[in-house]
């Protein structure tokens, strides 16, 4: 059960740190569309979104370090080593990048009406809110679960260096890759929704259709690149993470072909949106569709996840990185051994 309950907080905190990430970026598609066409609806979606935005990255936050009480409850030596070992300053580096964020985006919506006539000056903000965020956590992270599984790398400070090689490692950098593809979809889910709220007003049934159909677009060309980008993933991960993933655990096969299969469903259904089909129960089912296949592959990732850390820390002559956690004091330990580490 505890494992359940840590897949949907994991997933949760995945789907508001989507939606800050990318949202900045669609606030200054629909400003551009009320600058451009006078469409009000797009004005008033935008700055909702903003604030959506803003709401999503306190609420991921919040989560963020949840988790990471869990795992510290839970003695995750493999992660805890891997984090550990990102050096202190990159780490208060990127707490002032969330507060960066902030800053932005709380301008962006401050001056909305003082910089109407100064919409380059605005949409910057906005943008480089979003490029803040996106070029620098999900690589963050990215290096910290790819390390988790490679204790060779665990046990010592990561220099300047040793952080830039990691950014351009090719698991990495397909990680990275398709958490860019999945916020950008779980955007367009968000501007359809956003339309769908407008719509319940008479008056707005037009403007809010083209804001739908154009959500459904947005969500539906990432959800087709996911495809070659989750091949690439799968490619870059190790023998002993695929295994699980393609028959070697019925448990994470499962829920691997259940996602696969409903992200087919879903590309079917996002284009028909696109196209015209403005059914609300349609559009509901696609968001939800959306937040189950999110579900489904953050369960699949906990599970492979599990398999790739257990063999590369039973792999014999291998150096163990044990990370040594008693509630007060924290290290780090090496210790040459051919037996297992012992399940906390």
């Amino acid at each position: 059960m505890v494992e359940i309950g840590v897949v949907i907080l994991l997933s949760v905190h995945l789907l508001l740190v989507d939606i800050a990430m990318v949202s900045p970026l669609l606030c200054v598609w629909l400003e551009w569309r009320d600058s451009r066409y006078d469409d009000r609806l797009a004005a008033g979606a935008s700055t909702t979104l903003a604030r959506i935005a803003l709401g999503a990255l306190a609420g991921g936050i919040a989560l963020g370090f949840l988790l990471l009480a869990i795992r510290w409850w839970q003695v995750d030596r493999a992660y805890l080593s891997a984090l550990t070992s990102v050096p202190a300053s990159r780490l208060w580096f990127g707490l002032a990048e969330l507060g960066f964020y902030f800053v932005c985006m709380g301008a962006y919506l401050s001056l909305w009406s003082r910089w109407r006539r100064r919409r380059i000056f605005h949409r910057t903000l906005a943008i480089a809110a979003a490029s803040n965020l996106m070029i620098h956590f999900p690589a963050l992270f990215a290096i910290v679960s790819v390390m988790s599984t490679r204790p060779e790398l665990m046990g010592h400070a990561l220099d300047r260096a040793d952080f830039q090689r990691l950014l351009v490692d090719s698991e990495v950098l397909s990680r990275v890759v398709h958490v860019w593809l999945a916020s950008i979809a779980i955007g367009g889910a968000v501007v359809m929704g956003l339309g769908l709220h407008f719509a319940r007003d008479p008056q707005q049934r037009t403007g809010a259709a083209r804001i739908i159909q154009r959500g459904a677009l947005i969500a539906l060309v990432p959800m087709l690149l996911q495809i070659p980008s989750g091949l690439w993933v799968a490619l870059e991960i190790p023998e002993s993470a695929r295994d699980p993933l393609f028959g070697g655990d019925w448990f994470a096969s499962g829920l691997f072909v259940t996602a696969v299969v409903s992200a087919l469903i879903l590309m079917h259904r996002l284009a028909g949106i696109a196209l015209g089909d403005h059914n609300p129960n349609q559009i509901r089912l696609s968001i939800a569709a959306m937040l189950l296949i999110m579900l489904l592959m953050v369960g699949t990732r906990s599970r492979v996840q599990k398999f790739l850390v257990r063999s590369q820390t039973e792999a014999p002559d291998s150096t163990e990185w044990t990370f040594i956690a008693n509630r007060d004091d924290l290290s780090l330990a090496s210790a040459e051994t051919s037996g297992p580490i012992v399940e906390p």
